[in-house]
């Protein structure tokens, strides 16, 4: 389970590209693509370097305005799902 203790990044098995401000990413091995907004972009900018969780959304309380509950929240959703892609991988996962 993900929480704002784990530690995530990108995996290399990806390419990504700016599409009109919308992200896309394909997965190489899988031939998958995916799609990111403007704040999911700069969520995957901040994985190019395996982060914690919680800083990732510190950085974007401090750059959006967003209630902090909703931010991890969606943050977490949004991990979850790069994380079923293989785009995202966990590089260290809290202890229980």
């Amino acid at each position: 389970m993900i929480n704002e203790n784990t530690i995530i990044g990108a995996t290399e098995d990806q390419v990504a590209c700016d599409m009109k401000g919308e992200l896309l990413i394909l997965h190489t091995a899988s031939g998958t693509y995916f799609g990111l907004d403007p704040v999911g972009t700069r969520v995957w900018s901040l994985l190019q370097e395996p982060k914690r969780v919680g800083a990732i959304r510190d950085i974007l309380l401090d750059e959006y305005d967003v209630d902090r509950e909703r931010c991890t929240r969606n943050l977490i959703e949004l991990v979850e799902k790069l994380t079923s892609k293989k785009l995202v991988e966990v590089k260290s996962a809290p202890l229980a």
